[in-house]
């Protein structure tokens, strides 16, 4: 138990003086603005990115709910006539168009929460550069 407490111990103080000089902020406040501006644009493109996925659950959700309702239009015409296996058949099919329909939803939410936290990272990054220009003279 010791010898693994001073094993861990003596990584750390190797290792911690390492991780301060890599995350330690360059000195030029130039090229931490360029740096603050590469992680906006690649915010941006991540934007981009939730709101095509976004859209497209959207597309999708609508095509779905077309597809459900014309199964349930059809479940109600084969219920009128009496034809009750093809009723049977029918829900089956908009059971299974309403169990797509919710996927594409959690889908849609989650694409949401991606996109908010991409608009929040983005913000920091911003706010962050326009700290950094602040120091430029």
């Amino acid at each position: 138990m010791k010898s693994k407490l001073l094993v861990t111990a003596l990584i750390a103080a190797f290792a911690f003086p390492v991780f301060a000089q890599s995350s330690a902020p360059s000195a030029n406040p130039v090229d931490k603005v360029k740096a603050d501006n590469k992680e906006i644009h690649q915010d941006n493109r991540d934007i981009r990115h939730d709101k095509k996925n976004i859209s497209q659950d959207k597309v999708d959700i609508n095509k779905d709910r077309q597809t459900r309702n014309a199964d349930q239009r059809a479940e109600n015409k084969d219920i009128k006539k009496g034809d009750l296996v093809d009723a049977q058949k029918e829900e089956k099919k908009r059971e299974h168009e309403q169990h797509e329909i919710n996927h594409e939803k959690r889908d849609l939410k989650s694409d949401k929460k991606d996109l908010h936290s991409d608009r929040k990272d983005r913000n920091s990054d911003v706010k962050q550069r326009n700290a950094d220009a602040s120091t430029i003279k």
